[in-house]
């Protein structure tokens, strides 16, 4: 049986996929979850209160002679990573470097004014030259929307390299597709993306889950994701984060790896991602069934420093052991549910999240 060492920050739907694959996985993560347990030979549990990316590499490094293949999601630095081990993208850099990004594609893509700057004066300047805009303030690597604000003046930001970018409104819309060798694609779906939700105690830019097929997609983000495809040399699994705003489509971010959209797709379209991202780093074409279902993933997220009883809870997953203590802002469990009418899973899983609220204690 050959061994497969997952590496990010939530990575359960992934390994579920892969043990159903026959692999034996090793994988890291953040926070024990009782549900990843029976999917995994090794759990890596990471003890980082800032979640961050670097732990989990250094972690993860520590098992790479262990395996027989490396599969890296959410941002890690796949160049730590014996390339030889790698399925997926063996070079992300200029992916994962949102400014290099920037500078790679703005040119030929429409994108928010992005400035790296390294201290709040100079960031001040800047914006005092765009009256009519207002603008985020952004790491120059990391995922999932974390340190992601506006910009403000109070904020003391001295002595740290950071992105200042233009705020665009508009849906927050995301690409799913499959890269081959020669980096043409198989769009896969769009999804759109629930940033932010208040409801569920985040009201910054924190990823907060998807809802997976998005309807009547512009046909310009698959076009799009082509030609990002070609541009940044992609293989396997990826996405382009977009925002829709009065039809213009702004490039965000380029995820040259699997997405959070990975177990809404699986859902949607009755498909095993893991397989199909392995399948195209070989060069296998892959067909994409029919859409059967709607899928909606909610992460809900403490509001306060609570337990939570979810014995009886349906359709909720990364659950943590049962006397962990969760600080505010810290993910309870992810809810995923699908049905043939969007409007009964989006009703079935606002019921579920108020089940989850209301078992604290």
């Amino acid at each position: 049986m050959s061994r497969i060492l997952v590496v990010g920050s939530n990575t359960r739907a992934v390994c579920k996929s892969l043990y159903e694959l026959g692999f034996s996985v090793y994988a890291t993560c953040f926070f024990d979850l009782v549900d990843m347990h029976e999917y995994v030979e090794k759990l890596i549990i990471i003890n980082s209160p800032t979640f961050n990316l670097c732990d989990l590499e250094e972690a993860a490094l520590k098992y790479v002679d262990c395996v027989d293949y490396i599969l890296c999601c959410s941002d890690v630095d796949v160049s730590k990573f014996p390339s030889s081990k790698i399925i997926g993208n063996k070079n992300n850099d200029n992916i994962r470097d949102k400014y290099k990004l920037y500078k790679h594609l703005h040119k030929n893509f429409l994108m928010p004014r992005t400035f790296k700057v390294s201290d709040t004066k100079e960031a001040s300047e800047i914006v005092s030259n765009y009256p009519d805009l207002e603008f985020l303030v952004k790491p120059r690597i990391g995922s999932g929307g974390v340190g992601v604000r506006f910009f403000d003046e109070s904020l003391n930001l001295d002595g740290n390299e950071f992105l200042l970018q233009e705020y665009v409104s508009g849906d927050s819309i995301s690409s799913s597709f499959l890269s081959y060798s020669d980096h043409s694609i198989t769009m896969v779906a769009s999804s759109h993306q629930i940033i932010g939700s208040p409801s569920l105690s985040y009201r910054n830019f924190m990823y907060c889950g998807n809802i997976t097929p998005c309807i009547n997609h512009p046909e310009k983000l698959e076009n799009i994701s082509s030609k990002i495809s070609r541009m940044c040399k992609l293989i396997g699994s990826g996405g382009v984060d977009f925002i829709i705003q009065d039809n213009k489509a702004y490039v965000i971010e380029v995820n040259g790896r699997i997405q959070g959209t990975f177990e809404c797709i699986e859902q949607s379209y009755n498909m095993n991602m893991a397989k199909a991202n392995i399948d195209a780093c070989n060069d296998v074409e892959v067909s994409i069934n029919n859409v059967e279902n709607f899928c909606v993933k909610l992460i809900v997220y403490s509001k306060k420093k609570s337990r939570y009883n979810l014995d009886s809870i349906k359709y909720i997953h990364d659950i943590s052991p049962k006397d962990y203590v969760f600080m505010p802002g810290e993910p309870i469990c992810t809810i995923i549910v699908s049905d043939r009418i969007l409007e009964n899973a989006m009703s079935r899983v606002q019921h579920i999240q108020r089940l989850i609220y209301n078992s604290a204690y």
